[in-house]
């Protein structure tokens, strides 16, 4: 039940995020898929890419995923070649995560493919219409987190 007094644009936006996520979810699981890595694979190699050497925890802290999620992402990216694994110099009881050259190659390979699909679906907006939408895109993940 819609809450009384909603505001329809918002109600408007709520039904256009979750249609997009249907149609990006559909995407990964079709031919039409974007690049070769898995989304999970390709977001934790952008953040090693943008963060730098990390350790499980914070990783985790990022993402807003339990532990066991982000490093079982790990261990399948780490197996893959794409990350590898050091003792944290800070304490040597952890681990710190770094991307590899062979995870930078794949993670520019898959980010040039998402750019290209994204250039052509946006190429009849302009580009203050597409800067005006990656402001508010970035303001909506900001407002997820706690």
């Amino acid at each position: 039940m819609v809450q009384k007094g909603t505001n329809k644009a918002i109600e408007r936006i709520e039904y256009e995020i979750t249609t997009f996520i249907r149609h990006a979810v559909y995407k990964e699981k079709t031919d039409k898929k974007i690049g070769f890595l898995d989304r999970s694979i390709y977001l934790l190699l952008r953040n090693l890419e943008e963060s730098g050497p990390s350790r499980l925890k914070t990783l985790a802290e990022r993402f807003k995923l339990d532990i066991s999620t982000i490093s079982r992402q790990a261990s399948t990216a780490e197996a893959r070649g794409f990350i590898s694994r050091s003792k944290d110099s800070s304490d040597g009881r952890g681990s710190v995560f770094q991307i590899t050259p062979l995870g930078r190659e794949n993670l520019l390979a898959d980010k040039e493919a998402r750019i290209e699909r994204f250039q052509n679906m946006l190429q009849e907006w302009s580009i203050d219409e597409q800067e005006l939408f990656a402001e508010l895109l970035s303001s909506l993940n900001d407002s997820f987190i706690d």
